[in-house]
């Protein structure tokens, strides 16, 4: 099996950029009107609950997807606690030093609300490493809470 490998260039010592969750549609996120924000999470935004929706590849149009891409596969929420997970979305983007050379590995994109006690929802972009994925710590503290399905394509 073959790993191909790209390289990016670069001049010396740069932050990589906070990653804007995707323009995808989800009903489940999409109908609690959040914003989605090129900024990552407000220092005092505290959320009290979480959507996250999961996509897969749609190479033909169906009703979940009417243009080739993705479409979702299912909608989960969880209770927290989030301190984790406010903590790692606070941390910076990566800095790049050097060229680096990414894994030409395919990230599936994943769709998050964050709802605080005031019924706010934000879905904050994240931050990333050099190679456009969220940071470890950001994706090792959402998979380290508790998700209950709430809603699933057919």
């Amino acid at each position: 099996m073959a790993v191909l490998a790209v390289a990016a260039c670069s001049n010396g010592t740069e932050r990589a950029l906070y990653l804007t969750q995707p323009v995808l549609s989800c009903p489940s996120v999409d109908g609690l009107a959040g914003q989605r924000l090129a900024d990552p999470l407000p220092a005092d935004f505290r959320p009290v609950s979480a959507v996250r929706c999961t996509f897969r590849l749609a190479l033909t149009k169906s009703v979940s997807s009417p243009t080739p891409g993705f479409a979702w596969v299912a909608a989960h929420r969880s209770a927290g606690p989030f301190d984790d997970l406010v903590q790692a979305l606070h941390l910076p983007p990566q800095e790049q030093i050097g060229e680096p050379v990414c894994a030409a590995v395919f990230v599936m994109p994943v769709l998050l609300a964050l709802t605080d006690a005031s019924g706010n929802t934000l879905l904050p972009a994240l931050p990333g490493t050099v190679c456009r994925s969220p940071l470890p710590e950001v994706q090792s503290t959402l998979d380290g809470l508790t998700w209950v399905e709430i809603d699933r394509q057919q």
